[in-house]
């Protein structure tokens, strides 16, 4: 008979069993969780209502729905190769796992904002939600290379760029936000509905295995009762028989139990005797027993003491033979248990004499005296040796005489000892001073350095305490140093005082340790004196200008920022810039210049206050601050500075400094704002005393420079005059005849920057000196533009000494390119030159002068000019 319930039970049970073993740790798949043509109209709606493009991915970048909103540029970017690699490469990235929120970045191939949020159920990374598409405000207009990079037309690039989606990154982060969180609730519920849909499937297969079951238990009944009804006749028949066999089995039931009265009476006298053979044996069992424990306890004490020993145990008969030794003997010689019992005392020591006749001395001590001991190397089975300390005794047993003993590995030992010999040759050679003392404060010890440096004789510093060389009368402060230093460890910088009474700063690195039963300190003392004070200088020009050691930028911006506060309300800052500080280092030198600074400075510096920060905040600018200053009060200041440097004359030039203020006077106003303010207000006063006082230096350097050289002044004086005349011959108005004539006043005013040993020197200058010489029209046009009334002169003074022919200076320009005021002064100026008398040649006559000019007409002098100026001094000569 076939049960089929039995086999839809196997069935049942067999898929279920598949069901466990094919999903240990179950993984979902994003097409099983959610429906894809719902996800797709999701998508097309958020993309829509939104503005930005949307497609959902594989975590590896790979499509699973159809691109939503997609613009034009990125359709055209996904058909070439590289855009298309680097668009898989960008949605993988901004796809990546993320526990704080949405990951968003520019894309690789379009510099839009792009942003992700991951789609991850039950701990798995199923699929990535995609966005972006987006140009925000932080766009740049080079993003174009884009196109070179990935191989697209610029035009159709920029065109499809245009069309593009924009918006602020704050709007693109909120959408990004939003489908972040709409992310995270889509995977929880696809996840719940998903385990709902199990727990359902699982209930339909166990109804169905209890149906099953219920079958086969119906079947079962069936079969059961037909076999019962058979086996009920069979049994009616055996109970027949089992009647006349009750009765047969009842005699002899009876036969026996007499049989087993009797034998029972005997049993028990046998077993009576036994019992008393058994009590006796068993006390000397028991007595056995206990021997033998005490026994082998007393042999287990006695091998873990033989075996647990730190170094080898060893026993030597009056042969020198090795008759007993214990596991460390095996274990440091490398020798098996067999090999050991070969060996003799001489054996370690083969070939090496030294140790030989060490071990020797110790045996001839242990027969002499019962006792020895020896230092030797002993040789292991790989030939390499163990430095040993061996010590023996000598032992008696069954009369005969035998010596026992313990060796021990010395080589750490030794190794301690070169280390602590180095410790003492490093520590008395050492430059650094050395002391150990004790907790409270008692030096122990010093080393050679110690005594060198403080001057006391080493017993003197043993009678001494820290807190005699500190000479500190916060003694508490000391003791939180040492204690610090015995439990962690300290570096610091104090002061300690030689013998001689001098103090000198000292870095101390102290640290706590054990030197026998007692806790001390070592220090290590270094001399920092000089660095000290290197640094001390490093402190104060990192805080403070080097020229007038005034406070610098640096420190201005750190106090301002100290300062700013209600407390200090109101805040007055004063700027303050010196005028005509280029005109003076182009025309005297930048020493000259630096005076002058030096001078403000000090102007400066006597109005203020103790507490008022005074700075040099630029090259000719300066900065006070002043903290509980009203506008008023400042002004005062500012009032007071002008009347310091008002009788101050830096190479007869006056000292002239602009100034402008401001005061912060409420908590919430900017002091930047302030010192905005102040600035402006400087510079507008700047405008109206910087050209006047130009105006004036520029007067003064002239006339500077003929009190310097009466010679140069009767020169300009002559230059001037023929540069008038020239311009009358040529036709100019009265205007143009008058700048040329100031034109030739100032034509040198350059060399007031040359050394007056060039310009006086009697002899041909040096190469060197000719290229100084040369550089006066340059300074003197950087002096002339300087000044607003005298700029236009400027390039004529520059251009002086060009020449027709481009070989002049300093440009070498030629021809009509040079001015023609320059090409008059040009001629003027060596023709006065010609005819005058130098130090270092006689002069010419006018005769020789016009030959020159005339042999120099279209190389040196414009030839038009040259011929007019002959011309004109010829009829002068003849009338």
């Amino acid at each position: 008979m076939i049960d089929h319930g039995y086999e839809i039970r196997g069935k049942v049970k067999r898929m279920s069993r598949k069901l466990i073993d094919d999903n240990p740790k179950r993984t979902y798949s994003f097409e099983e969780l959610f429906d894809l043509e719902e996800m797709q109209t999701l998508q097309d709606l958020f993309s829509a209502a939104t503005g930005v493009a949307s497609m959902i991915t594989q975590p590896d970048g790979t499509p699973i729905t159809k691109p939503s909103g997609f613009c034009s540029l990125c359709t055209e970017i996904r058909k070439t190769e590289i855009g298309r690699k680097n668009c898989l490469i960008s949605d993988s990235i901004i796809g990546g796992p993320n526990k704080k929120g949405p990951n968003i970045q520019r894309c690789m191939s379009g510099g839009f904002l792009d942003g992700g949020a991951s789609i991850i159920v039950a701990g798995e990374h199923i699929a990535n939600w995609l966005v972006g598409q987006v140009l925000d405000e932080d766009y740049r207009r080079d993003e174009f290379q884009y196109a070179d990079l990935i191989g697209m037309d610029p035009e159709v690039y920029q065109r499809e760029l245009m069309k593009a989606k924009r918006m602020t990154r704050e709007q693109f982060e909120n959408i990004c936000n939003y489908l972040y969180f709409k992310v995270q609730q889509l995977a929880k519920n696809a996840l719940r509905n998903n385990l709902l849909k199990e727990k359902v499937d699982e209930k339909i297969l166990k109804e169905i295995e209890i149906i099953n079951l219920n079958k086969d238990l119906e079947q079962r009944i069936k079969v059961r009762t037909i076999q019962l009804e058979e086996t009920n006749a069979e049994l009616e028949e055996i109970n027949a028989i089992l009647e006349e066999e009750i009765v047969k089995r009842q005699k002899a039931e009876e036969e026996v139990k007499v049989l087993n009265e009797e034998l029972e009476s005997k049993v028990i006298e046998r077993t009576i005797q036994l019992q008393d053979l058994n009590s006796i044996l068993e006390e000397e069992i028991i007595e056995r027993i206990r021997a033998e424990n005490e026994l082998s306890k007393e042999r287990v004490f006695t091998d873990a003491l033989f075996n647990s020993a730190h170094g080898m145990i060893y026993l030597y008969d009056d042969n020198s033979k090795l008759v007993r030794w214990n596991k460390k003997h095996e274990e440091m010689t490398g020798y098996s248990a067999e090999e050991l019992a070969q060996m003799n005392l001489l054996d370690w020591y083969k070939g090496d004499e030294a140790s030989q006749k060490a071990v020797l001395e110790g045996i001839a001590m242990v027969d002499k005296t019962g006792y020895g001991n020896a230092e030797a190397d002993l040789q292991k089975k790989d030939g390499t040796k163990i430095p040993m300390l061996f010590t023996a005794s000598k032992v008696i047993i069954d009369d005969k005489p035998y010596f026992a003993g313990i060796g021990v590995d010395i080589t750490e030992l030794k190794k301690l000892h070169e280390r602590l010999h180095k410790y003492q040759v490093l520590a008395e050679n050492a430059k650094d001073a050395m002391l150990f003392s004790d907790q409270k404060g008692h030096i122990l010890e010093a080393n050679n350095a110690a005594v060198e440096i403080y001057g006391y004789t080493y017993d003197e510093l043993l009678s001494m305490t820290i807190f005699d060389l500190r000479k500190c009368s916060e003694t508490s402060v000391i003791a939180e140093q040492m204690n610090l230093a015995d439990t962690e460890g300290a570096l610091f910088d104090t002061v300690h005082y030689l013998k001689d009474g001098t103090p000198i700063n000292v870095e101390v690195s102290s640290q706590g340790t054990t030197l026998g039963e007692r806790r001390v300190l070592l220090s290590i003392i270094r001399d920092i004196t000089d660095r000290k004070m290197r640094e001390d200088e490093n402190r104060f020009l990192s805080y403070h200008d080097p020229l007038t050691e005034l406070y610098n930028r640096r420190f201005y911006e750190e106090e301002i920022k100290r300062l700013d506060s209600e407390q200090n309300i109101p805040i007055s800052i004063i700027i303050g810039d010196v005028n005509g500080l280029k005109i003076i280092n182009d025309a005297f030198g930048h020493d000259v210049g630096d005076q002058l600074l030096q001078e403000a400075a000090k102007a400066i510096q006597s109005a203020c206050r103790k507490d008022d920060i005074v700075a040099r905040w630029g090259g000719d600018e300066f900065l006070i601050l002043l903290p509980k200053t009203t506008s008023e009060e400042a002004e005062k200041v500012v009032t007071q500075i002008r009347e310091n440097y008002g009788s101050v004359l830096i190479n007869a030039i006056r000292m002239s400094i602009s100034f402008g203020w401001d005061t912060k006077r409420v908590p919430g106003e900017s002091i930047l704002k302030v010192l905005k303010s102040a600035e402006d207000i400087m510079y507008k006063h700047k405008v109206i005393e910087n050209e006047g006082m130009r105006g004036n230096a520029v007067k003064t350097i002239i006339n500077t420079l003929h009190e310097k050289n009466p010679r140069e002044e009767q020169h300009s004086k002559r230059v001037s005059q023929i540069c008038q005349d020239i311009g009358r011959a040529i036709g100019f108005s009265e205007i143009e005849i008058s700048r040329l004539r100031l034109v030739g006043l100032l034509h040198d005013i350059g060399k007031i920057a040359i050394a007056e040993d060039i310009l006086n020197k009697p002899g041909k200058l040096t190469d060197s000196e000719w290229e100084d010489l040369k550089k006066h029209p340059e300074i003197g046009y950087r002096i002339l533009n300087s000044s607003y009334e005298m700029v236009e002169l400027a390039d004529c003074i520059l251009a002086h000494h060009e020449r027709w022919d481009g070989k002049g200076y300093p440009k070498g320009i030629k021809g009509e390119a040079i001015p023609l005021i320059s090409r008059i002064i040009a001629l003027a100026d060596s023709y006065d030159a010609m005819i005058s008398e130098r130090p270092y040649r006689v002069s010419l006559t006018e005769e020789q002068a016009m030959e020159e000019i005339r042999r120099n007409s279209g190389t040196q002098f414009d030839p038009s000019i040259a011929g007019l100026f002959i011309q004109k001094l010829s009829e002068k000569r003849h009338s």
